[in-house]
């Protein structure tokens, strides 16, 4: 459980974690047809677990705009890799290391949500916008934590979306 997150953002991390969310190469497994792009990078590849979590340029692009803002210059890797350096990582005593497990949280849901809004609702939002939604519920979240105000004053600012300026450094 990751403390500070919605409860619909558990959910989703944990059926993540399980590999249990539907993606295409799963509902094909089921029987069910579906298109087979993958709708958030908008390239011609079958959507797996590994390709919506983080190898699909979207949800890459998302998830190391969120790391930046947090103050983590580093590359993302595959999914593996970045559950494993989570687990390193998240810390519910930090106040930066509990943030950075709610959004992680955050991010697994603005995924699947943006996936889903896409796939069956033709809707569209940028990297953008998501980041500056996951940045407005990690500062509403933030008011009732006190151990994470200091952190949340210096993190007043949106997510920077651009991040092929950025000189990565693997920490």
């Amino acid at each position: 459980m990751i403390n500070g997150s919605l409860p619909k953002q558990q959910f989703i991390v944990w059926m993540a974690m399980h590999r249990r969310l539907a993606t295409v190469d799963r509902l094909m497994k089921w029987g069910i047809q579906v298109e087979q792009g993958g709708v958030l990078c908008e390239r011609d590849l079958t959507e797996t677990h590994e390709h919506l979590f983080f190898e699909c340029s979207y949800s890459n692009k998302l998830w190391e705009s969120m790391l930046t803002w947090l103050g983590y210059h580093r590359r993302t890797q595959d999914w593996e890799e970045e559950v494993n350096w989570l687990i390193k990582n998240v810390n519910n005593r930090n106040p930066k290391r509990a943030i950075l497990g709610v959004v992680f949280a955050a991010v697994m849901y603005n995924i699947g949500m943006e996936r889903n809004n896409r796939r069956f609702q033709q809707c569209k939002k940028t990297v953008q916008d998501r980041a500056k939604d996951i940045a407005v519920q990690i500062h509403v979240t933030g008011q009732k934590e006190l151990k994470w105000k200091p952190l949340l004053e210096r993190l007043n600012n949106y997510p920077s979306c651009i991040y092929d300026s950025y000189m990565f450094v693997i920490e």
